[in-house]
């Protein structure tokens, strides 16, 4: 019985595991008749059809047909069977994709875009008045500068009148500063002036330049014959006795009146009235400034008493000062 039920058992798995061996639709498709020439096109979705030339000859067993992506047999529905596949070439009147093949040139040099300057803000304005300051006091060469510098003043509603505000007017006019011409020598951004003095080259003198916005009351900027104009007009203050004006000693400089003494005037009050400074200023193409004109315009009004006699009376007036970089 066992001798029987071996051989049966030996032949009962050898075609189970021959049933059970897995095909694929590939390869069962690709049984083939003894002697057969087949032609097969095949046409892709793109644009451009390429056509595949496929033989085949003699007998073929469990050969494998290429698997081709999205395509679809042309003539027939039923897939060929094929040996290895013969590519040939594209047919004349398939076209080639035209590749473009830029020219090479020299990387082109554009100019930075040009400031529209009638859309800058007031704080644009002064930041590029403060930007060519700073440039110009650092500057470490040396420097010739004409500097000129005036003081025009009118006296109003004085009482008593006479010699005492005369005195008075005269003594306010020295302490602004020294009238005339004097053309300064700077290096490395400092200059001494006629009177000794170690001056740095524009103005505030006390301090680096620093005005707020809201220390403008207006500002303005232009192009002019290939230099910047800017024209910057100070908040007006009034100031007391000793009081410093911030906008003005910010931008400009101011008239320090705990320097006011004399010896036979007695000084009781004074109020400075800045009543809107000017800042106009030229820059060249450089960045430096090349000439600037400060216009402090002030009110003043003083109590007084000297020589037995008490009086009041109005300061009106300007103090100039030019300065013209010869670079």
């Amino acid at each position: 019985m066992k001798k029987i039920i071996i051989p049966v058992l030996l032949a009962f798995t050898l075609l189970m595991s021959s049933c059970m061996s897995f095909s694929t639709f590939e390869e069962m498709a690709s049984v083939t008749d003894t002697h057969t020439t087949e032609k097969y096109e095949y046409q892709t979705n793109a644009q451009n059809t390429t056509t595949v030339h496929v033989e085949t000859t003699g007998p073929q067993e469990n050969t494998t047909v290429p698997v081709f992506e999205n395509t679809t047999a042309a003539a027939e529905t039923t897939v060929p069977q094929v040996t290895e596949p013969v590519l040939t070439r594209p047919s004349e009147n398939t076209t080639a994709p035209i590749v473009i093949i830029p020219e090479t040139t020299a990387e082109a040099v554009t100019d930075a875009p040009a400031k529209d300057y009638s859309s800058y803000t007031k704080k644009q304005i002064i930041d590029e008045y403060a930007a060519a300051l700073n440039k110009t006091r650092q500057y470490q060469g040396a420097v010739t500068v004409d500097h000129t510098e005036a003081f025009n003043a009118d006296i109003k509603d004085a009482h008593p009148g006479g010699a005492l505000t005369e005195l008075l007017a005269s003594n306010i006019v020295k302490l602004v500063g020294s009238e005339g011409q004097q053309t300064l020598n700077f290096s490395n951004g400092k200059a001494v002036n006629k009177d000794g003095e170690t001056v740095p080259v524009l103005l505030p003198q006390r301090t680096d330049f620093s005005l707020p916005e809201s220390g403008a009351a207006s500002a303005d900027i232009k192009e002019e014959n290939g230099r910047l104009h800017i024209k910057i007009v100070l908040v007006p203050e009034t100031v007391s006795m000793g009081q410093v004006p911030a906008y003005n000693a910010s931008a400009i400089g101011y008239l320090d009146t705990s320097e006011m003494s004399f010896s036979i005037i007695t000084i009781s009050r004074v109020d400075i009235s800045y009543t809107g400074s000017v800042i106009d200023a030229f820059i060249n193409s450089d960045g430096f400034i090349e000439s600037v004109t400060y216009t402090i315009n002030m009110s003043t009004y003083a109590e007084l008493s000297g020589m037995g006699i008490s009086g009041y009376g109005t300061l009106e007036g300007a103090q100039t000062e030019k300065w013209v970089l010869k670079w």
